[in-house]
């Protein structure tokens, strides 16, 4: 599970969806940090890909990006699948559903 939202939220710190963190086991690439701050297009395909690496989830059989309720995690979608990968699955209730079940495991730092 690769979690679309930003480092911040990732930890647990700031904003969150009713529990703070992420879900348990999940790796953080944030959405943000595939576009270019200044232009908002999407960074070089090439740095993409190595952040994507970088966390095990271009290599993984299956991964489900997840943020707050879907969107950030589409942009990450997108560049999986881009990417070459073809076992994606958006987790497009996210963290809004996720946290209403409270046995679901939450992990933060």
């Amino acid at each position: 599970m690769v979690n679309a939202l930003s480092p911040e939220q990732h930890r647990g710190d700031g904003v969150h969806y009713g529990r703070p963190g992420r879900i348990a086991g999940s790796v953080n690439v944030a959405s943000r940090d595939l576009l270019d701050p200044m232009t908002g297009a999407f960074i070089p395909a090439d740095e993409i890909a190595a952040a994507l690496r970088g966390v095990g989830a271009l290599d993984a059989e299956r991964v489900v990006p997840y943020c707050g309720g879907g969107i950030a995690a589409s942009v990450t979608t997108f560049w999986l699948t881009r990417l070459g990968h073809r076992n994606v699955a958006l987790y497009d209730a996210s963290l809004s559903e996720w946290v209403t079940d409270p046995n679901l495991p939450m992990e933060t730092g």
